[in-house]
């Protein structure tokens, strides 16, 4: 059984919005395989600090 998405939205720059359309094109991917891996990468970094407080 496929596991239970959600979506997610926001907004950014312009700039930063294409050349993460870009990167995602070079590499193959795409964007939500890049926002799921850069989202967990976040989690860790900032569940590792507040856990530190």
């Amino acid at each position: 059984m496929a596991e239970e998405t959600r979506e997610v939205r926001g907004r950014l720059p312009k700039n930063l919005k294409i050349a993460f359309e870009i990167a995602c094109a070079r590499l193959e991917l795409t964007q939500t395989a890049a926002l799921e891996e850069a989202i967990k990468e976040w989690l860790k970094k900032h569940e590792s600090t507040s856990s530190d407080k």
